[in-house]
């Protein structure tokens, strides 16, 4: 499980970015990395069931134990 870093969440909102779809769920499922897209990753909404894929695997961070 993971969520979408802090620094990437304050850079939308410092560029005004409203509709990024990765700002309306809290929590992904982390399916693993591209094979031909290096350091991209494949992640699923754990509330919607929506599919995100292409994003930058540094865009997000591991839930920790207490948050999980």
């Amino acid at each position: 499980m993971v969520k979408v870093a802090q620094w990437y969440l304050d850079f939308l909102k410092e560029k005004k970015i409203q509709d990024c779809p990765l700002s309306q769920e809290k929590t992904f499922i982390f399916l693993g990395e591209i094979p031909n897209m290096q350091g991209h990753c494949v992640v699923v909404g754990q509330k919607s069931g929506k599919v995100f894929c292409g994003y930058h695997i540094e865009d997000f961070i591991e839930l920790t134990e207490d948050e999980t």
